[in-house]
């Protein structure tokens, strides 16, 4: 009886010794996943109307006004600029770049919320300057803005300008 057991028990091993090639694994599987580069900001803010401004005024919003919500997946540079040389209306006002009031010209500045004339950001035409370089993903922040009215006017007529926030890979 011992015999035939322990027959039995070799003979069992060595199926199983031949067969375990048969019951390894044959495949592995790796989740991969990937997070695309996606670059979106938006403003809570659409317009902003400076009322009625007297010459060589400097009237501004607050440095917390408009809020930029960034949903970007990377790391952003974000620059501010206006989209035209010129504030339509009546006598068009020529926006100054170096932000220099003049006749029928205007300049504007931007604070990321901090504190007005500590850094202080030009609003430019022609090659906009950083709000905020190196945004890191997902970074959110508030900004303001700042008229330097020009120091004479030719007429009365509303002018007006697109400000605008532009965000790229950085």
């Amino acid at each position: 009886m011992k015999k035939l057991f322990l027959s039995l028990v070799l003979g069992l091993l060595l199926v199983l010794v031949v067969a375990s090639p048969a019951l390894a694994l044959t495949t592995a599987d790796v989740a991969v996943t990937a997070t695309p580069a996606y670059v979106t900001i938006s403003c809570n803010q659409t317009v902003y109307n400076f009322a009625v401004v007297a010459a060589s005024s400097t009237p501004s919003t607050t440095t917390a006004w408009a809020t930029i919500t960034n949903g970007s997946t990377v790391q952003t540079d974000q620059t501010i600029g206006v989209t035209t040389a010129t504030w339509a209306g009546g006598v068009t006002w020529t926006h100054s770049d170096t932000n220099t009031p003049g006749e029928n010209t205007a300049g504007m500045v931007t604070n990321r919320g901090g504190t007005w004339g500590v850094s202080d950001v030009i609003i430019k035409y022609d090659t906009p300057n950083y709000i905020y370089e190196n945004c890191p993903a997902s970074t959110g922040y508030s900004f303001g803005l700042k008229l330097y009215a020009p120091t004479s006017f030719t007429d009365g007529v509303e002018k007006s300008i697109t400000v605008r926030v532009s965000a790229a890979a950085g």
